[in-house]
């Protein structure tokens, strides 16, 4: 202006929301990587134990997928050699794919860890640390639980109390409760910090991270969701199917077969069958004919009277049956029970009066 008074430079307008927005963010983000002391140390987010506890979970998954051709293909040659051998079979399975996923130069996690964005810290000694935990968690468990077979297969909890045999037997199974005593602690301290799993990664200063820290940390559900849903439906087919009558299913089927593409039930029926004798029961002909190698009835070895019906019944369309063949065809078919020789239906039967021989008394001299 004319007067020597100058105004200061204008300043381009700022938006109020933008650095709101800006702080809130800087804020969040802090916060969710931020690890805050506790009495177990350092302490994760409640996601990070989650992860780490689907992780194993896992990697057990894989684990039972591969054992079981592995251990199908091994029975093929030989029965008892699953058996013999589980031990062996469960420590290779679980070498291969440590070697694979963590052994790895491009890895440093297993599958299961991959999959919930997880892996090992690199600290000093990285390598010797990760090959040291492979040796205690394969080879070491591999060496306990053979060690833990032998003995019980050679009776050694048997012995008497003062033999070395009893002693060692003894040693291990205080040794083995003070382990699983110490692994409860250690998943209460898992519990409380979220830092170690095991009682190895403990002992080695194993620690799992954020594979990648910009990923959320939002815990998955869907692996659970999966493992309801399955559950569910395997409890209600097992429910189910108890309540569902096999033979009477198939019998229903097939009568709804023939009536869709219109046959008849005479048409149906088996004229092998239906040519048998009167006396002949067509339950047992058919039964023999599924089992050839095994007679169906002692009137099998009898050439002029194949089948013949013991203890015979009648059907209300006279046709004779053994009276437990057709008892146990109604009980299982019930309403769908039908004759196997005209292929009407069978409701009921009646006792078959055999005729009596005639026998002359004999007379005394």
């Amino acid at each position: 202006m004319s007067n020597g008074f100058t105004l200061p430079p204008q300043q381009a307008p700022q938006l109020p929301w933008k650095h709101t927005w800006r702080q809130t963010v800087s804020r969040l983000e802090d916060e969710s990587t931020k690890q805050t002391p506790g009495a177990f140390g350092t302490v994760v987010p409640r996601s990070g134990r989650v992860n780490k506890l689907d992780a194993e979970l896992l990697d057990a998954e894989v684990a039972d997928m591969i054992r079981d051709p592995v251990s199908k293909a091994f029975s093929l040659l030989d029965s008892r050699f699953v058996n013999r051998y589980r031990h062996e079979l469960d420590a290779a399975i679980h070498a291969v794919l440590f070697c694979l996923s963590v052994g790895s130069t491009k890895r440093r996690a297993t599958y299961g860890q991959m999959v919930q964005n997880l892996a090992y810290a690199h600290t000093s000694g990285f390598s010797r640390r990760v090959w040291a935990l492979g040796v205690v968690t394969i080879l070491g468990r591999y060496a306990w639980r053979r060690m833990l077979a032998t003995m019980s297969a050679l009776g050694w909890a048997n012995q008497a109390h003062d033999s070395v045999e009893s002693k060692a037997w003894r040693i291990v199974q205080r040794v083995e409760k003070i382990m699983r005593v110490a692994a409860l602690v250690n998943f209460v301290a898992f519990l409380g910090a979220g830092q170690y799993r095991t009682i190895a990664e403990r002992l080695l200063g194993l620690r799992l991270v954020s594979a990648r820290p910009q990923l959320s940390h939002s815990v998955s559900f869907e692996f659970l969701n999966r493992q309801l849903v399955w559950h569910a439906f395997t409890e209600f087919v097992m429910f189910a199917v108890p309540l569902v009558n096999p033979a009477k299913a198939r019998a229903w089927m097939a009568r709804q077969v023939r009536a869709a593409i219109g046959i008849s039930a005479s048409a149906a029926v088996d004229p092998a069958v239906a040519a048998l004798p009167d006396t002949a029961c067509a339950i047992c002909a058919a039964d023999a004919e599924k089992t050839v190698d095994e007679p169906q009835s002692t009137a099998d070895l009898d050439d002029t009277q194949p089948y013949r019906a013991i203890n015979p019944y009648i059907t209300p369309c006279a046709h004779t049956y053994c009276y437990v063949c057709i008892k146990m065809r109604m009980m299982t078919e019930a309403n769908e029970c039908t004759c196997l020789r005209c292929g009407k239906s069978v409701d009921r039967i009646y006792q078959l009066a055999e005729p009596v021989e005639h026998v002359e008394p004999e007379q005394n001299e």
